[in-house]
């Protein structure tokens, strides 16, 4: 149940996040935004987006799961809402700015959850279930915003998914507690959720962000996910526009297909996450598996590079269907890494470093992209995009100390 539900809220996440992107054709035009304008609204987002996610997994470690999952959710629904009153680029830009400061805490939060509900051994697939859950919102969010914008406007398309956010948060302060408050839970079982700790990183305590960044393998993953979290923010905030100004799709064109990617996306997470859970039970070692997975999945990334030379429209969401696979896959075994190398205290702040190193990548690879579509062409931009996870294989089998296969 608890699992489920954690899923459903990157579902929402991610419907709240994608709507402006779906929504960026129409809004382009209606407030005169031109592929600079409209970076620098996205960047906006990610800005905001980069600070919070550092500082959420640090408030999720220090005001628990429950409640940090319900503030986050809280803030990002109405902030969600409020875009629809949006009337030019400037109210835009801070309604999306607003929108990057509640948003990054869900995935602390989830990953504390799955922590404190899930051994070791059985966290791969939880944690692609929920991370998954955000390919599926992708998947969910093209024909929802445009149906509901086609049906009552562009504004129904941010006031509904706000309000459906809210009514999550109901129902998981209702639900959620931690497994020792759980009546059903037995001392057998407990016992399952907190084995010795031998095994993980020297790290104990997330006094300080400089002292988790002394840490190898916090650097490893940190610097890993700086050059391959780009990739994802760039399709998940470009496609719609790709699609319409290369393959000439129309606002209804991307709701019948734009969601194709990411249903490739869940996939990647449920494999990626699945298969490092089977080498884990076939005997390979925790974080051997888990990077095993992952350079694999980096392996098949130079597809993407082709995406702009495709002769057809299908060939094009194909290979950009790829990139999502290849992205998930990334995602989830990146995550289900940081409980497999340090204690449950930490995992918060941890991720949080991950993400606003991931971010703060994005930040500079969206301005980046706004200036590469300007005065030169998607053909380069997809070529850098194909290539960022190769390099972050590179450097997790340079940094990580241990579990290269």
């Amino acid at each position: 149940m608890i699992a489920g539900w954690l899923t459903l809220s990157t579902i929402l996440n991610l419907i709240d996040r994608q709507t402006l992107s779906i929504l960026a054709p129409l809004l382009r035009d209606k407030f005169g935004l031109s592929q600079q304008s409209y970076s620098h609204v996205v960047t906006a987002f990610l800005v905001s987006y980069t600070i919070m996610y550092a500082v959420g997994g640090r408030f999720v470690d220090w005001a628990g799961e429950r409640i940090g999952m319900a503030a986050c959710i809280l803030w990002w629904s109405v902030c969600t809402m409020l875009t629809g009153l949006a009337q030019g680029a400037i109210s835009l830009g801070i309604f999306r700015f607003l929108l990057g400061l509640g948003e990054p805490g869900n995935y602390p939060a989830a990953l504390r959850a799955t922590t404190r509900w899930f051994p070791k051994s059985n966290r791969g697939l939880p944690i692609a279930l929920f991370s998954s859950g955000s390919a599926v919102g992708s998947v969910i969010a093209p024909p929802m915003i445009a149906g509901l914008t086609l049906a009552f406007g562009w504004r129904s398309a941010f006031l509904l998914p706000g309000l459906l956010g809210l009514l999550w948060l109901v129902v998981w302060l209702w639900i959620y507690q931690l497994p020792q408050a759980h009546p059903g839970i037995t001392p057998e079982e407990l016992s399952l959720l907190h084995p010795d700790n031998d095994s993980v990183s020297e790290v104990t305590a997330p006094k300080r962000w400089s002292s988790l960044l002394k840490d190898r393998n916090v650097l490893a993953l940190v610097l890993a996910r700086l050059v391959s979290d780009p990739v994802w923010y760039f399709y998940l905030f470009w496609t719609p526009e790709y699609l319409k100004r290369e393959r000439g799709f129309s606002l209804t064109d991307i709701g019948l297909y734009a969601w194709i990617p990411f249903v490739a996306g869940a996939l990647g997470g449920m494999v990626g996450g699945q298969a490092s859970d089977k080498l884990i039970t076939a005997g390979v070692p925790n974080v051997r598996a888990r990077t095993r997975v992952l350079y694999i999945s980096a392996a098949l990334a130079p597809l993407g590079i082709w995406t702009s030379k495709a002769h057809s429209a299908p060939a094009a969401i194909l290979l950009i269907a790829a990139m999502a696979f290849v992205a998930y896959s990334w995602f989830i075994n990146t995550a289900a890494l940081i409980p497999d190398l340090f204690p449950d205290r930490v995992v918060g702040s941890v991720l949080g470093l991950m993400g606003t190193a991931g971010s703060a990548g994005g930040v500079v690879f969206t301005v980046l992209v706004g200036f590469l579509l300007t005065h030169y062409s998607y053909g380069t931009v997809f070529a850098l995009a194909g290539s960022m996870h190769v390099l972050a294989s590179f450097i997790l089998w340079a940094l990580l100390r241990v579990g290269h296969p």
